[in-house]
């Protein structure tokens, strides 16, 4: 008997919050919520300039906030200083100036990252899922239970314990890219970025407005040393992912979805045609199987036999060929 791991698992009743902030505005009303209905309406300002704070004045994210001179929405000035750092020595001071003039946003300091916003404009937020409407208040937002399906990580930078976005899909999601290759705007977005990431694609990305970022694998000391929201699917250093999770994951593009850092899940909110198997195996021929063997990790496949003297298993993986392994180097999964 073995346990089964399910790659992506079916929620009926997932419940959610939509943050809501002051100047949005909502008619939506507790009771049922259809595809196409308007959530909220939103004041929103084009992101003209995003500046890594972190990097400019060698600290972490959660101490950004008091080297910041300016207040949260104050309009500053091209060449007007936003931040400074003096040394330890107090022999000198690394200053920060505005590179254009606009509005201060300081909701991302934490991460290490202050925004110059630009113009005003109106954005209509429309529901492109079906469910229901919980509770409606200033604290939680929309509430929200609606269908949806999990995704588990390996591990993800702790931050904010729920970040909520649309889900971009960087190409095809399976081109390892560089950053330029990246478009100018991620406001707003939950990015997966492919099969690996660099952690120069990671900071652009921030820069760019992106909410935090999805792979399957990067390195674990670039993933230490950025401390940007991020979550990976994988695991560290150069892990196969194959392209039957793939087909299935990028499928899911532009949905919207809530990478829970607490949980270490991305809760995708769809219906889906996902028929999860019970937890536990019984009978192991024709079952899928992800390999954790060193020759063939990450690749998944299905057993075509299996001796019960010895434990070991015959396993198929497509245009990787057959391999000849012990049962226990590989994960029973529900794909």
């Amino acid at each position: 008997m073995q346990i089964r791991s399910r790659v992506f698992e079916k929620y009926t009743d997932y419940r959610f919050n939509i943050p809501l902030l002051g100047s949005d505005k909502t008619n939506i009303t507790v009771g049922k919520l259809n595809v196409g209905d308007i959530l909220f309406e939103r004041s929103d300002s084009t992101l003209k300039k995003s500046i890594n704070i972190a990097d400019v004045l060698h600290c972490k994210g959660d101490q950004c906030s008091k080297y910041i001179l300016k207040i949260d929405g104050e309009y500053v000035e091209k060449g007007e200083v936003l931040a400074n750092k003096i040394s330890s020595g107090k022999l000198s001071v690394t200053e920060i100036k505005s590179p254009i003039s606009g509005v201060l946003d300081l909701s991302r300091v934490d991460f290490g990252y202050i925004d110059i916003l630009g113009e005003e404009g109106n954005t209509i937020l429309k529901s492109d899922f079906n469910g229901e409407i919980l509770d409606i208040n200033p604290i939680d937002g929309i509430t929200i239970s609606a269908q949806a399906v999990a995704v588990d990580g390996v591990v993800s930078s702790k931050g904010r314990e729920k970040l909520f976005g649309k889900l971009e899909i960087l190409s095809d999601g399976n081109t390892i890219l560089n950053e330029e290759a990246l478009d100018v705007d991620y406001t707003g977005k939950i990015v997966w970025v492919g099969p690996y990431l660099y952690n120069r694609v990671a900071t652009e990305l921030f820069e760019r407005g992106a909410v935090a970022v999805l792979t399957y694998a990067m390195s674990y000391v670039e993933f230490r040393e950025i401390g940007l929201p991020i979550m990976i699917l994988g695991g560290f250093g150069s892990v196969h992912c194959d392209i039957e999770f793939l087909k299935r994951f990028v499928s899911f593009k532009d949905k919207f979805v809530i990478l829970d850092t607490s949980q270490n899940q991305l809760f995708i909110v769809s219906e889906s045609n996902f028929k999860n198997n019970g937890w536990f195996v019984n009978q192991y021929i024709n079952q899928t199987v992800i390999s954790r063997s060193s020759a063939t990790s990450g690749y998944i496949g299905k057993i075509t036999e299996y001796d019960p003297d010895t434990n070991n298993i015959l396993v198929e993986f497509g245009k990787k060929g057959r391999a000849l392994m012990n049962i226990g180097l590989v994960d029973f999964i529900d794909l």
